[in-house]
């Protein structure tokens, strides 16, 4: 935008069939990529392509409707003087009216709201609302699905109920999609791979399991599970902080072989408390998830700094005031040489 570059060496492919989020924080360049398959913006450099065939250059802009893209937004943008039956069936106008119909049916029968065809959008919830807009987006069958943050607007119980049906309807439809997200969970839950975006850059771009479990940097790393960052150095099998200390004997964590500062990750699942009357650190409160007790353990001598989340051991729950020390586990915890600044 301006004289400012968005995007450094960035290339993505996705196939067929295939769900792909984008996932990062707010200006990482996340919808400007969207923006830019949809025809909304332009690009300056390099070219985008379906199939082996450029279907925008810097040379080459076709309008937005002469793409074979569908749209999903957070706004959901239906026609409000439209009824849901007009609003699904705006972009099949090339069908005789039969098709039109049938293709209309079989979409609100797929996100369960057949029977709404002359309801107006202004009486649909939010979440009634996102479904018709996913359905007028499938419609015309588009090779490439685009869907930026659909969900943020809608209730947490509700946006699961969403995500699920997103999902099984974009694998039905065999579309090339892309899903923008802020959100971690969403990622993992709708996606086939995830690009983990930052600065204009994807960072890293694999399977959910090959990014939680195999990271390849802090800020990838940092974005899944509850994790924390903390800085430190190795002293013979231990990682210390300015908090305290981290056993690393029970697993293979190293930082590099030159590295006088490194950053560790950890998750609540990645670190064990151990109770000892000498330990550095003492269990300060005990709070409650879904997944399962967490207890917040700090430095015995600074009790207002360097909080730890510790998945609760159910059998061996420690009360508060219990002192111990941390050791971390094979996985959930990582460790990276410092980058220097």
């Amino acid at each position: 935008y301006g004289d400012a570059p968005t995007f450094r060496d960035l290339s993505l492919a996705v196939a067929k069939g295939e769900v792909v989020s984008l996932l990062g924080p707010s200006g990482c360049g996340k919808t400007t990529l969207l923006r830019l398959v949809a025809g909304l913006e332009r690009l300056k450099g390099g070219e985008i392509s379906l199939e082996g065939e450029v279907i925008a250059s810097a040379a080459y802009h076709p309008a937005p409707e002469k793409r074979p893209v569908g749209l999903v937004f957070q706004e959901h943008a239906l026609f409000p003087n439209m009824s849901v039956a007009d609003n699904i069936e705006f972009g099949l106008k090339s069908l005789a009216p039969a098709e039109r119909h049938q293709r209309r049916g079989a979409l609100l029968e797929m996100v369960g709201l057949s029977g709404y065809d002359d309801r107006k959008p202004g009486t649909l919830s939010g979440g009634q609302q996102q479904r018709v807009a996913l359905a007028r987006a499938l419609a015309p069958a588009p090779a490439v699905m685009l869907l930026d943050e659909p969900y943020a607007s809608v209730d947490i119980m509700l946006r699961r109920e969403l995500r699920e049906a997103a999902r099984l309807l974009l694998k039905e439809a065999e579309s090339a999609s892309i899903l923008v997200t802020h959100d971690p969970e969403e990622a993992l839950e709708m996606s086939d791979k995830i690009a983990v975006m930052a600065k204009g850059q994807i960072l890293q771009l694999g399977t959910p399991d090959e990014v939680i479990n195999t990271p390849v940097d802090v800020e990838v790393a940092g974005l899944f599970g509850d994790a924390q960052r903390l800085m430190g150095h190795m002293e013979g099998d231990e990682f210390v902080t300015d908090g305290g200390r981290f056993s690393l004997s029970k697993t293979d964590l190293r930082p590099e072989a030159d590295a006088l500062v490194s950053d560790l990750i950890i998750r609540p699942s990645g670190v064990r408390f151990e109770p000892s009357q000498t330990g550095d650190w003492v269990v300060r409160d005990v709070r409650y998830r879904s997944t399962g007790r967490v207890i917040f353990v700090s430095p015995v001598d600074k009790p207002g700094i360097h909080y730890v989340r510790v998945d609760a051991e159910m059998d061996e729950l420690p009360e508060r005031g219990v002192r111990g020390n941390l050791s971390l586990r094979r996985r959930n915890a990582f460790l990276f040489a410092k980058k220097s600044q």
